[in-house]
């Protein structure tokens, strides 16, 4: 997650999260701040589910969220906000620019969706935010989605083949090639579970990008608004998530390449890891067919 700077200045959080986060890392204190901060961003003001026209965007990171919530954001009916959440944990504010009356918002990120469907009463109010499980330590928050989940708000998901999730975050950061960790595949393999364990409103990333007006329609039908055209053209926007899809543009159809990053070790692991959601969802194992293909010739 990066923080697309449109301002020569970053604007400052609140004075009270500065003083306690530089208090606390001056003292050693930098993971009791972490856990802190962390316990209530996710706790703290949970949302109202009555209010039908709020909804989440959920995904791992690198799975197209920040894309489909800008695509959303397009629409003249939807505000769609990038991890407003994390936008505050990291810097104790949320851009709020176009949105309100003012640029930044200090306070708590629920406050601010609660403030934008009293005054955006003729719109569609949603959020996308990174799904992070069990093992992320204190950046999980998979509890906060179930939560509001069970509580009748309109939850997107938003999967991708977890293989070229991980290639995208192999480019992003290099250091990662040929280390697949464990909790990269519980993520995936949570969400991805509990999507359709629920039965919730999942879409493909691969679908998005290849069909986006017959994907985007779905999405606006369980949304209940029409679908816009403008919503293949996204808007600029100052906010928390891949930077590529913040600069606005158009929906671009890549290519499938994980072959060409990833090494057979990481493809296998991945594979093996994910095999059963995987095929649920119609990813193809390579990988993993070979070796069972090289043992049934041994054998």
């Amino acid at each position: 997650m990066k923080v697309v700077a449109m301002h020569e200045k970053q604007p400052k959080g609140s004075i009270t999260y500065r003083v306690l986060r530089r208090v606390l890392g001056e003292v050693g204190l930098t993971k009791v701040w972490e856990h802190i901060s962390s316990f209530y961003l996710w706790n703290a003001f949970p949302l109202n589910g009555k209010d039908p026209r709020l909804f989440q965007v959920v995904g791992i990171p690198r799975s197209g969220t920040t894309l489909l919530c800008s695509s959303l954001d397009s629409h003249s009916r939807i505000i769609c906000i990038s991890e407003p959440y994390h936008q505050w944990k990291h810097n104790g504010f949320v851009y709020a620019e176009k949105i309100l009356q003012f640029d930044i918002w200090k306070r708590h990120p629920s406050l601010l969706i609660e403030q934008l469907l009293k005054v955006h009463k003729d719109k569609m109010i949603g959020f996308k935010e990174t799904y992070y499980s069990e093992s992320h330590g204190h950046y999980k928050n998979y509890f906060f989605f179930k939560k509001n989940f069970e509580k009748g708000i309109k939850t997107i998901v938003i999967v991708r083949d977890p293989r070229e999730v991980w290639k995208s975050l192999v480019i992003m950061h290099s250091e990662k090639k040929g280390k697949v960790p464990d909790r990269f595949l519980e993520a995936w393999n949570d969400l991805t579970e509990w999507a359709l364990r629920n039965n919730i409103f999942l879409i493909k990333y691969e679908s998005l990008i290849s069909n986006p007006v017959y994907v985007l329609q779905k999405v606006c039908s369980y949304l209940v608004v029409e679908f816009e055209f403008d919503m293949l053209h996204l808007r600029p926007k100052l906010a928390l998530g891949d930077p590529k899809a913040l600069k606005g543009g158009s929906i671009v159809n890549k290519s499938l390449e994980f072959e060409k990053f990833l090494t057979k070790d990481e493809i296998l692991k991945i594979e093996r890891g994910c095999f059963g959601l995987m095929k649920a969802l119609g990813y193809k194992p390579i990988q993993l067919a070979e070796q069972y293909a090289d043992e049934a010739d041994e054998n």
